[in-house]
């Protein structure tokens, strides 16, 4: 089995995503979350809340945060291997760093339009 760095993942400016569209509108949020796929601020509630922890120490948030990295590093090998023009990047998210799903090729401007619906404006040639 070929070695896996499991921190090593690309890097997705989404704070320059929010110069693209108005980031004080809920509606938006609500679009470009669906691609966030792993949120820092989400793991103490989702494992107090989803998997009936007490509470959380820094040891479990730590070992869980670890155990996203490795699933989502999976992912990205397997939308590789199959050839998918996906991946997962590391975006930081305001108070913790998270995860975005993005097309390979997205740079912040594309990626707002394409998830909002906008418009992209491609010039062929100029005459």
């Amino acid at each position: 089995m070929a070695k896996s760095k499991y921190d090593n993942f690309p890097s997705f400016d989404l704070n320059e995503a929010c110069d693209h569209f108005d980031s004080n509108k809920q509606s938006n949020w609500k679009k470009i979350s669906k691609f966030i796929v792993a949120d820092g601020d989400e793991y103490s509630e989702v494992m107090l809340n989803e998997f009936d922890y007490y509470e959380v120490n820094d040891g479990e948030y730590e070992a869980f945060m670890r155990g996203v990295q490795y699933a989502l590093t999976k992912m990205n090998t397997a939308f590789e291997a199959a050839g998918v023009d996906l991946q997962v990047c590391e975006a930081d998210l305001g108070n913790n760093m998270g995860f975005v799903m993005t097309r390979t090729d997205d740079e912040p401007e594309d990626f707002v339009k394409r998830v909002l619906k906008k418009p992209v404006l491609m010039v062929d040639s100029w005459v």
